[in-house]
């Protein structure tokens, strides 16, 4: 972190800033609103008569799409939503099966394993992507894509990924009044945007002032189970991609009988920690008491506590709203680290080395590491 870092100096934020990640986060409410159109004009969808299950394929950015549509649709549809991110599906997926197979670039290679398999037992396929390989397979097997603009990297383009499929599943009659719902979540965003981005100055701009509590500490984000465990997630993998910082996340009640514990010793290292707790504001009275408690426990083992309320008139409001948060976040706080927020150099090196030698089951012992 650098203290010289001024935020509400605009040139300088564009000069750290040249592929445009900070300018696309403000974008966002109107990529919602296009992920709607998009959805909406998407022909050919498989019927739902018989469909027991719905299945997500993704990885990353992709793929935290399914977590968002599980935490926000299941209960409503009344149906399973399973979200997978590896090559396989389980074998007993078939025709009562409804998968969208998502990967915004259209080649991830675990996506794209497991979409064959889902193809090969009979599922009823939905692609979303911007093109790539994932195109090219919905199209020769005659099932039905979301075609998405390009130019994005996958974590900036959650609205595309995850608003589409729940237009999707509206028309399918599956989701009923979701695209209402959404509207209302785009105009909680414009307002969260005013309040957030560049023009507005870090005295009355609170995500560039949680940008700069963060600087210099490993945040950690703790969120209730259900719709803020996808929220915390979202934080940690966009201050991981975005800020370059290494970050972690966990829910409530569950790190109540574990996590709370480990703040006990290395406290030269718990020191360096931030930890965020996201609170619904009308959340239950239990958990609040959880929130309040636990925070007392660990405050003197770490850096700082900050637990921060989370308003909004529906399911929606409050995911996006508190994501949206989290985007802005991350983008502040990889200007303050005098990190370009675009680039992934390691995940870019990792699918080069993977492509150049792939592994095999008899060899994937033999790195180095200890049999056991």
């Amino acid at each position: 972190m650098d203290e010289a870092i001024n935020l509400d100096d605009v040139g300088m934020m564009s000069e750290l800033d040249p592929s445009g990640m900070l300018p696309a986060v403000e974008d966002f409410p109107q990529q919602c609103r296009e992920a709607l159109r998009l959805g909406a004009e998407v022909e050919g969808l498989p019927e739902a008569a018989g469909l027991e299950r719905v299945a997500v394929l993704g990885m990353g950015g992709s793929g935290i799409s399914g977590d968002v549509i599980k935490a926000l649709l299941e209960q409503d549809m009344g149906m399973p939503v399973s979200v997978h991110k590896f090559y396989t599906i389980p074998k007993y997926y078939g025709p009562e099966t409804l998968v969208f197979a998502v990967s915004y670039s259209g080649n991830t290679e675990e996506t794209l394993a497991a979409e064959g398999q889902a193809a090969a037992q009979g599922c009823r396929l939905v692609a979303v992507t911007s093109g790539g390989t994932l195109l090219e397979r919905a199209r020769a097997g005659g099932y039905p894509a979301v075609l998405l603009p390009g130019g994005f990297q996958p974590r900036a383009a959650l609205g595309y990924l995850s608003l589409s499929i729940g237009t999707l599943l509206e028309r399918m009659g599956l989701a009923p009044g979701f695209a209402q719902a959404a509207e209302g979540a785009i105009q909680h965003l414009q307002g969260k945007r005013a309040d957030w981005s560049r023009a507005q100055p870090e005295r009355s701009n609170f995500a560039k002032q949680l940008a700069r509590r963060l600087a210099g500490y490993v945040p950690v984000i703790y969120g209730s189970d259900g719709l803020l465990a996808v929220v915390v997630y979202r934080w940690k993998c966009q201050l991981n991609e975005i800020a370059k910082v290494p970050a972690f996340c966990n829910v409530l009640p569950e790190l109540d009988h574990n996590e709370i514990v480990g703040w006990k010793q290395l406290p030269d290292l718990t020191r360096r920690v931030e930890v965020i707790f996201l609170v619904e504001r009308d959340t239950h009275p239990r958990v609040a008491r959880r929130v309040e408690i636990t925070a007392d426990l660990i405050r003197d083992n770490l850096g700082g506590v900050s637990v921060l309320h989370i308003g909004g008139d529906s399911a929606l409001e409050k995911f996006f709203g508190a994501a949206y948060l989290g985007d802005f976040v991350s983008c502040y706080l990889a200007l303050l680290n005098r990190e370009d927020p675009t680039p992934v150099e390691r995940i870019a090196e990792l699918k080069r080395r993977m492509a150049e030698e792939p592994g095999t089951a008899e060899t994937a012992g033999n790195d180095g590491g200890e049999n056991i």
